[in-house]
């Protein structure tokens, strides 16, 4: 449901040197449970996987139960803002893709106490890797993003917030294309479905623009993961 894969998954959990031998992980904003699927299969721990929509909490527990990982991932339908978990219950929270939704400095102050000391946050948020982004790219996120900031600032942004910062790395442009290039191949039917609807046509074109943009800008902006962690 957005940019990622499981390499890239497996590469940031690599970076949590330190969880317990069966962790407790909260995963936000999980989507069809791409992330929870990964994070079960390579850990023994419990995954609580939360998202704002119902349908898609279903569509992981029908792939859960394929995988043979039912018992080990509960699905909670939640508002990312207002979680229902006590605090100190998660030794790891992830959340791929979604923190934009609340805005990133948000999610770092309302996660937090959520993560027991010593505990881990991975986070994937959309930022510059270059200070000079070419004017086409700038405006565009200027319109659809207005809040994305350099990867620097970012990770000033969580150390005010109380993380510290354990490691990081930009996601690659391939991660991009296995959402892109479904996509891509469903825009032609869409359009031919919405061929009478002006605003329909305008996020079919707003998307393409959008995928040119981004696979011609690939050093430019993109996803940056990122891992910090809980002092005491």
């Amino acid at each position: 449901m957005g940019p990622g894969s499981a390499t890239c998954t497996l590469k940031a959990l690599a970076l949590c040197t330190d969880l317990p031998p069966a962790p407790d992980i909260l995963d936000i904003g999980c989507g069809s449970g791409a992330s929870s699927l990964v994070l079960a299969s390579a850990t023994n721990g419990r995954i609580v996987a939360s998202d704002l929509f119902a349908a898609f909490l279903g569509q992981l527990q029908e792939r859960a139960a394929t995988t043979g990982q039912a018992r080990r991932i509960q699905t909670v339908a939640a508002n990312m803002r207002r979680l229902p978990f006590r605090d100190g219950s998660f030794d790891l929270i992830w959340s791929e893709g979604a923190a934009y939704v609340m805005g990133f400095d948000a999610a770092l102050a309302a996660w937090r106490p959520l993560a027991r000391a010593g505990g881990y946050l991975v986070v994937s948020e959309l930022s510059w890797f270059r200070l000079d982004p070419p004017v086409e790219i700038r405006d565009h996120w200027d319109v659809h993003y207005p809040a994305i900031r350099r990867v620097e600032d970012n990770l000033a942004a969580a150390e005010r917030a109380g993380w510290t910062r354990v490691g990081g790395f930009h996601l690659p442009a391939a991660a991009w294309d296995r959402y892109y290039a479904p996509l891509a191949r469903r825009l032609p039917v869409f359009r031919r479905l919405h061929a009478g609807d002006a605003d329909a046509r305008a996020v079919a074109n707003m998307a393409e623009r959008e995928m040119s943009l981004m696979r011609r800008c690939a050093d430019v902006c993109g996803y940056e993961f990122f891992v910090f962690r809980r002092g005491g």
